[in-house]
């Protein structure tokens, strides 16, 4: 088993992060990995076949009716009765229906989710069996839309271009609520589509007001920014992912909540801070670690794909930049598109003092959530890389014009510690 190095003294680590000076540290204690073989991959979307094919799966799980046996319903098609032996298509207590549909109180198979369901995005299903968090029409049901990621009615064509029959931060765009401030198809006005590439986020207004949604009264407007990290700051919120449930030291949860507060205060809109467990934030599917929330909120993750589940997810359906690989002698990041090998670094050897870290900023296609994620092989190149954004990449953030960045951090003075002269960009892309 990989075993990678954390600090012990997490207080040690975040007064590196913050102070641009260095002085010595005791982060030398071997414990848990940073990284792993193990990656997560995405929710399965498989049915259970029809109702009529389930009495294989009912006589297994021993349902004949709400509190009878299998044995009963044998004459039954679809394997289901009731107690007083009445066919029917499925038991609500014993739910077989197939995936995207659920058992009525009319025991029949009618469209829409259920509390096991995987057949929404955010693996949480609503009392009203629509998907909550839903990124895709095809997660809501009963005539219903995702808009804004809710499950709601469409608005009407008289209704295009108001708020009418939208909540009040949403307009009527060619019959669906839009949010104006982050949808890349309606970006700042219906009809106003972002590049492929881009993303709609918020920007500085002009002396006129003018840049998108807003006006001359407005502390922002929005506008089509291209993917890459002089972008990072064209949001309203940033969230630091915790890896609690997977990481019992504080390992990377002090580099990214030093790397969430440097873009509170460093970013010219101010976004808000907030934090949250990845296996309980709403942005986050809490089993699959895929992202769910839009461009409005930027998720950072600090660490790779082992502790961090939605590091995992974006790394296993190759929607990062590069990804990071393991066979048990070498660690290495390649690019999603050629798996060519950026930087690469043996098990072996001196991590305290050595060590290999990307930055990447990254759009998930399917649900518009940014993710910012700094990672390296080890808890000191993770360091090393937070150290780098805060103190090296922010403060020159519009020259950042690449999505990701890969860097060589090699201690010269002796504390263990980086310094901005010890960390050499090795490469970089979009």
């Amino acid at each position: 088993m990989l075993r990678l190095q954390y600090a012990t003294r997490a207080a040690i680590i975040g007064a590196l992060l913050i102070s641009p000076a260095c002085g010595s540290s005791d982060n030398g204690s071997p414990t848990a990995p940073a990284n792993s073989e193990d990656g997560q991959s995405g929710a399965s979307t498989s049915g259970l076949g029809t109702a009529g094919k389930a009495s294989e799966a009912a006589s297994d799980a021993g349902a004949g009716g709400e509190t009878g046996h299998a044995s009963q319903c044998s004459g039954c098609a679809s394997g289901f009765c009731l107690d007083d032996g009445t066919c029917v298509d499925c038991l609500p207590s014993n739910d077989q229906c197939p995936s995207g549909e659920y058992c009525s109180d009319e025991n029949r198979c009618e469209p829409g989710c259920k509390d096991d369901t995987r057949s929404c995005a955010s693996g949480v299903c609503g009392k009203d069996h629509n998907c909550k968090r839903c990124i895709d029409d095809s997660e809501c049901f009963g005539g219903r839309i995702c808009s804004g990621g809710e499950c709601t009615e469409a608005c009407g064509a008289a209704q295009e271009g108001t708020s009418s029959g939208c909540r009040s931060d949403m307009v009527c765009c060619s019959e669906r609520c839009s949010d104006l401030t982050v949808d890349s198809r309606n970006c700042g006005a219906c009809g106003k589509a972002c590049a492929s590439g881009q993303f709609c986020g918020r920007t500085a207004c002009d002396s006129n007001g003018e840049g998108g949604a807003g006006g001359a009264e407005s502390e922002t407007c929005v506008e089509c920014h291209d993917t890459t990290l002089a972008g990072v700051c064209s949001v309203a919120k940033v969230t630091v992912i915790l890896d609690t449930n997977k990481n019992s030291s504080d390992g990377n949860r002090v580099p990214g909540r030093a790397i969430g507060a440097a873009l509170r205060d460093a970013c010219p809109t101010k976004p808000a801070l907030a934090e949250a467990e990845q296996d309980s934030v709403e942005a986050l599917n809490i089993t699959t670690g895929r992202p769910v929330s839009d461009s409005s909120e930027l998720l950072v993750v600090a660490g790779g794909p082992f502790y961090q589940n939605l590091e995992g997810y974006l790394e296993e359906q190759k929607i990062t930049p590069l990804y990071w690989t393991y066979d048990n002698e070498t660690s290495a990041y390649r690019r999603a598109g050629t798996k060519e090998a950026i930087v690469s670094l043996p098990i072996s050897g001196d991590h305290d003092s050595h060590d290999f870290f990307i930055v990447q900023f990254t759009r998930d296609p399917a649900s518009g959530s940014l993710i910012l994620n700094v990672q390296g092989f080890w808890l000191s190149g993770t360091v090393a890389g937070a150290y780098q954004v805060i103190h090296g990449l922010l403060p020159e953030l519009s020259k950042q014009d690449k999505a990701w960045y890969a860097y060589e951090w090699t201690d010269q003075d002796g504390d263990k510690a980086p310094d901005l002269n010890e960390i050499r960009l090795v490469d970089s892309g979009s």
